[in-house]
Order: structure tokens, then sequence, then C-alpha cells
């Protein structure tokens, strides 16, 4: 089960509703996304939904927090989080793009900061590739607002995503001997800015059990929207499934 991309927007997903959760909750959902690179079809798989709120610590889905100072409004933490985001070339139906190099997947060390206020919440946030896959480094600026209703909470979100040189080069460029080997054009990608949407709704079922919805729209820029790898403009993510919080 392989999401091909867009990993960097799931987790947002995914974190702008665990951002919000109490305590501990646990659960299992189902992830549709479409991936911009060329020969994949559109992906469901299952995927587990973990989130933990802790005075010192938070572990939302993808993403590890060690908070360092915290109050009403503020929140400053160093984060690792698992960037999934990768490509197999064994695994795609374009015999061209089976002839490139393998991406893989790494883990990112960083820090984020946000600042809750009666009008919606900001995050900024800056990580690097500790694994050194990429060598890039990417960032996130994000405005999301819950809105309670009875057992219904929707927190809809925007924001945009910075993706360094090196990111983006990693995962979409194609080098000379790959251009040789497959027939695509040789590029080179440079950095970026993703603009995004999001909407999350969780009901809650019972006292413990709940209900969640996600969904993320992402315009692509053009820096990987040009590259040979990719055959569309935007990108869309929907997950939805049953956690249960302790």
């Amino acid at each position: 089960m392989i999401i091909k991309n867009n990993l960097l927007i799931a987790a947002a997903l995914f974190a702008s509703s665990s951002a919000m959760a109490s305590d501990f909750s646990i659960g299992a959902g189902a992830l549709f996304n479409e991936s911009p690179y060329k020969g994949y079809n559109e992906n469901t798989i299952a995927v587990p939904l973990i989130s933990y709120e802790g005075d010192n610590f938070y572990l939302r889905q993808t993403t590890g927090g060690w908070v360092l100072w915290k109050d009403s409004k503020n929140e400053i933490s160093l984060t690792a989080s698992w960037m999934p985001l990768y490509f197999d070339p064994d695994d795609n139906d374009d015999p061209q793009m089976k002839r490139l190099d393998e991406r893989k997947a790494s883990a990112f060390l960083g820090g984020a900061y946000y600042r809750h206020e009666s009008w919606g919440s900001l995050k900024f946030a800056v990580s690097g590739d500790a694994m050194d896959e990429s060598g890039g480094m990417m960032g996130e600026i994000s405005y999301f607002h819950p809105i309670r209703l009875a057992r219904l909470t929707l927190i809809p979100s925007a924001g945009v995503f910075y993706s360094d040189e090196s990111y983006n080069d990693y995962y979409y460029g194609v080098s000379g001997s790959e251009s040789r080997r497959s027939g695509l054009d040789e590029y080179t990608a440079g950095d970026s800015w993703t603009p995004y949407v999001g909407l999350v709704a969780k009901y809650q079922l019972t006292q413990s059990l709940f209900l969640n919805a996600s969904a993320m729209y992402t315009v692509l820029p053009d820096d990987v929207k040009n590259s040979p790898m990719i055959d569309r403009d935007d990108s869309f993510a929907l997950m939805t499934g049953l956690t249960w919080r302790f």
C-alpha cells in the first residue's frame, strides 16, 4: 500500500485535526490520494490514525514534538517528522518512468510555533532532511480555525508549504543519466511555494468514539508541475476514519 505523493499534504491534513485532539486517541481510516506523478492511478489505502497531546510531548500522526514552552496562546516545540514521500520505479506503469532512479522517504528534524487567538490559530514550521536523502529543507505557514457545533467540529484551514531547491530536485528533477535511459527531458527543479486549502470534520458518536473526515486541495507550483515526471496541475487528498479517545 503506497501513497506515491503527496505525503506532505496528507501529513498536514491529519495534523490540523490532531492538533485539536485531547490526550490520546487511536483509530483507523482510509486515504484517497491523487498522485501527480505520471504512471500512477488514484490510490486508496488504509492508514492508522494516532494522536497524543501531553504537557511536554505530542504525537500528531507523522510528527512528534517536544514542547519547549507553552501557554494559553503560544506553543514552541522541537519536531521530528517521518515524511514517507517516495518514488518507486518498479511500481510505475509508465515505461519511461520505470527507467528513473528511486526516490526514498526520509525523516525531518525542525521546529514549530503555534499562535492561538479567538479568530483562529497560526502555525509556522521549518525542518530539514535528517537522513540526507534529498538534503533539503521544508517550511509551512498555515491558518486553521475550529468551529464547534454541538457534537460536530469543523476545522477549515489554508496555508502554504515551502520546499527548497534540493528537496524539489530530488523528488521531481531528472538527471542527465536518467534522461538518457528514459527519454524524458533533463530537468532541474528550483524552490517553490505550494498553496493549499483544507477542511477537517470530527463528529462525536459516543463519549469516546469519533467519526473523522478530512479533505485537502493543493495547487502544484511551476517548479513541480513543469517536471517531466508530473502530468497534472493539482492534487487532492481525502481521509475518512474512526478514532477512539482515551
